[in-house]
């Protein structure tokens, strides 16, 4: 019997692949959502905007998040400057449903609304690394990877 659940334990798991993982060292969303992401992997065309929401508790009081997006192409980064209001994260900040901004609340759920536009200079890419950040003093606070494909 032990075996059984344990086997059908280590089959759901399996099953069960994320699309975003958290970076090394740094604060995660404890959640992202997306409609063009699911299973391990999103899947965005170019020209148009990649949108998701990262619910983020801070554990400490930020006044800024700078917005950092880096696609990694064959082990290269490269970094996708932001326009505004998308350049800095406390723009596209809420808490309970509502435009919070920044300072952030330390303990308190906030979700980041994240718009990305994949312009049609982006090249095309299977399962590329995006890394999504935002950065106070150039110093990364919070940090997540998306898996994603690139098409035309």
């Amino acid at each position: 019997m032990f075996k059984l659940v344990l086997l059908s334990v280590l089959l759901a798991l399996s099953g069960t692949q994320a699309f975003w993982t958290a970076c090394s060292g740094i604060l995660a969303p404890t959640n992202i959502v997306s409609d063009v992401c699911s299973g391990s992997s999103c899947t965005v065309r170019r020209g148009q905007t990649f949108t998701a929401q990262a619910t983020i508790t801070f554990t400490q009081a930020h006044a800024r998040l700078d917005t950092r997006i880096t696609v990694f192409l064959l082990g290269v980064g490269i970094n996708v400057p932001q326009d505004p209001p998308h350049d800095n994260v406390c723009n596209n900040l809420y808490r309970d449903g509502v435009l919070a901004g920044c300072p952030t609340v330390p303990g308190a759920a906030h979700v980041w609304n994240i718009e990305m536009l994949v312009t049609n200079l982006t090249p095309t890419a299977n399962n590329a690394r995006v890394r999504f950040e935002g950065l106070e003093n150039g110093v990364s606070q919070v940090c997540a990877d998306v898996t994603a494909t690139i098409t035309a």
